[in-house]
């Protein structure tokens, strides 16, 4: 394959993956919306048509775009000749899409709390997994800094308790919040170090800011239905950012470039 021709793959593979991540972004805002913030129907059933319809729609058009283009991009990534990594994506994000629609089959109504935690959990993961495959299509390959590694590990945790507490809270939920709270600093304190510490990944800044913005609503508005949506907003836009902040860390100049790449040191 040409130069021209793998160039112009690469940025197929961005573009489209860039546009399924937005997809998901919006599949995971309007189920947050409907489980937050709309009020139930009653029993009797909902009358005329309301904004909790509209965003079922969105909902259900998004997530039917979503398995569109993860078929597109699987097409794109078994195009030959291609990287065994991206084979193994595409199917992983396959995998992905279809465990999601069943999920989200079983998360309809009185759903069991399992099955909502899958379901809230599950969409980050796909919305974290396109947004890694849009900025693979443009980062080189290279090891990612312990530093960055563990605030994106101490993200995915946060992430994952306050997914279990908003959609399916123990009957018993103080030892998980305790151990959320914990974890959600510690996330805020890892990525303002992160962004402080030069030379600084680009994406770094916007994660301690998204992440800042959660603890600011958390303490601002504790437990308002609206301000829980806005946190679960947060969380996945923090989520796009802490996969891209990852990857752009990977090609970022390390400390000692000047004294290893040959430049001449002024005196």
């Amino acid at each position: 394959m040409s130069p021209q021709a793998a160039t112009r793959d690469e940025r197929a593979l961005f573009l489209w993956a860039s546009a399924c991540a937005a997809l998901v972004f919006v599949v995971v805002a309007s189920s947050a919306w409907l489980r937050i913030v709309a009020a139930p129907c009653p029993p009797a059933g909902c009358e005329g048509f309301g904004p909790a319809d509209a965003v079922r729609i969105a909902h259900r058009v998004a997530a039917m775009g979503v398995t569109v283009l993860a078929l597109v991009i699987a097409a794109l990534a078994w195009k030959a000749p291609a990287r065994a990594d991206r084979r193994v994506a595409s199917v992983l994000l396959l995998v992905l899409v279809a465990a999601l629609a069943l999920v989200g089959r079983r998360s309809a109504g009185s759903a069991p709390p399992a099955v909502l935690v899958a379901n809230l959990l599950g969409g980050l993961a796909l919305l974290a997994f396109t947004a890694g495959l849009a900025a693979t299509a443009r980062q080189p390959r290279a090891r990612v800094p312990p530093g960055i590694a563990l605030a994106s590990a101490l993200f995915a945790a946060a992430a994952a308790t306050g997914g279990v507490l908003s959609a399916a809270a123990p009957a018993d939920p103080a030892a998980l919040a305790f151990a959320h709270r914990a974890l959600a600093w510690a996330t805020l304190a890892a990525w303002s170090l992160a962004a402080v510490r030069p030379p600084a990944a680009p994406g770094t800044r916007l994660v301690a800011a998204l992440v800042a913005g959660q603890a600011l609503l958390a303490i601002a508005l504790p437990g308002e239905p609206i301000a829980r949506w806005l946190h679960n907003l947060l969380t996945a836009a923090a989520a796009c950012a802490v996969v891209f902040a990852a990857l752009a860390s990977r090609s970022a100049p390390s400390r000692d470039a000047g004294l290893s790449g040959g430049v001449p040191i002024r005196s």
